[in-house]
């Protein structure tokens, strides 16, 4: 994980507040794999990400595989939800 050109002073830093017990938790991670907690937030940030882009991925290809045009089913409720509301604000029923 090391980087021969980081430098710690000059990367990106952001603040994040940790939910109660979560810090002690990381911190006993971090322990038990001889690592900082650092390292272990970062290591579960990549892994969030790069399984965020293969869901990407794996839903792009099943919405290839559809017929041209057709929505995938669990998409539509929400769309018509969309639309009832909008043509609602639009006729004051809503």
């Amino acid at each position: 994980m090391s980087n021969p050109g980081f430098n710690s002073r000059t990367a990106d830093k952001f603040v994040v507040r940790l939910p109660d017990g979560m810090r002690k938790a990381i911190e006993d991670l971090a322990g038990r794999n001889f690592s900082s907690m650092n390292t272990e937030i970062i290591r579960a940030i990549e892994s969030h990400l790069e399984g965020q882009a293969r869901q990407k991925i794996l839903l792009d290809a099943l919405q290839a595989q559809l017929p041209a045009g057709q929505v995938p089913a669990r998409q539509q409720p929400q769309q018509q939800s969309e639309v009832d509301y909008l043509d609602g604000l639009k006729t004051g029923t809503r």
